[in-house]
């Protein structure tokens, strides 16, 4: 990464400026070195609240002994996850698309076809189905989902990711509540 530097103004909450400047007088370090390593590190952490999700699935998948993926056909492919937390994923994964929308100010069609980029970065992405999803036309199955995990991660969630740029919490939390669990009693 180049070394150079770029300003960026914003506007803040002078009560978060202070706390941010107070933070970095603690912390022995100019505020711009300390709003910078904050940034860098709430980044880091985002990627990997969602490498640990697909680590965290893929233990939940071997405690479930469910096998191979590349030997199941897809007519015979085990569910990991249920139809109910599948269509609540669903939904989840519609609320943000929505609700950032708003807060990107785009229309319908803008909106799609920024997150169409960005479903182009994932392989077996299914942007026809994600955009029913998110459109409200089509409840996600439980193995709808499941092949969708199995072909690498979940596309849907990975490109609201990348175009929202924020941690979805919301919808991290429905995936693995997704998740069928009875098989781990």
């Amino acid at each position: 990464m180049a070394k150079g530097r770029t300003q960026l103004n914003i506007n803040i909450d002078p009560e978060l400026l202070l706390l941010l400047k107070s933070e970095a007088i603690k912390s022995g370090k100019t505020l711009t070195t300390f709003v910078t390593e904050k940034l860098r590190s709430s980044s880091t952490k985002s990627s990997d609240r969602l490498d640990s999700l697909e680590i965290r699935l893929l233990k939940v998948e071997k405690l479930l002994s469910l096998g191979n993926k590349n030997s199941q056909k897809e007519d015979s492919v085990k569910t990991i996850f249920t139809d109910e937390g599948a269509k609540k994923y669903g939904d989840a994964a519609k609320k943000e698309f929505e609700l950032h929308i708003k807060k990107k100010g785009l229309t319908l069609d803008n909106a799609l076809r920024e997150l169409a980029q960005h479903l182009n970065n994932y392989p077996y992405s299914n942007p026809e189905l994600v955009f029913q999803i998110l459109l409200g036309n089509h409840d996600l199955t439980g193995l709808e989902m499941t092949i969708a995990y199995r072909n690498g991660s979940c596309a849907m969630r990975a490109a609201l990711n990348d175009w929202i740029n924020e941690p979805l919490e919301e919808l991290n939390e429905a995936f693995l509540n997704a998740v069928k669990t009875q098989s781990l009693a």
